[in-house]
């Protein structure tokens, strides 16, 4: 049996309003990074666990805690031309 004080029962009502729909397909692969995708498994990857599909909602908080992959920045070219 679990007891709800009126705080934590409040905690719980005022998350409900950050839910969103998704978009993409979510995937995490065996380092635990995730990715969206329209098209299946992300290019590049050779295994991967389908956490969310397109269409699901899911809350707010839960989105932000996912290890998004990130597009590394390159470094400026040096400019020869000088």
């Amino acid at each position: 049996m679990v007891l709800l004080s009126h705080s934590s029962y409040d905690g719980a009502t005022s998350t409900k309003k950050e839910i969103m729909k998704l978009k993409k397909d979510i995937y995490m692969n065996d380092e635990g990074l995730c990715k969206e995708s329209a098209e299946g498994m992300p290019k590049g990857w050779r295994k991967g666990k389908l956490l969310a599909r397109a269409g699901q909602e899911m809350n707010d908080a839960e989105y932000k805690a996912l290890k998004f992959v990130e597009a590394k920045a390159k470094a400026p070219k040096e400019n020869k031309s000088k």
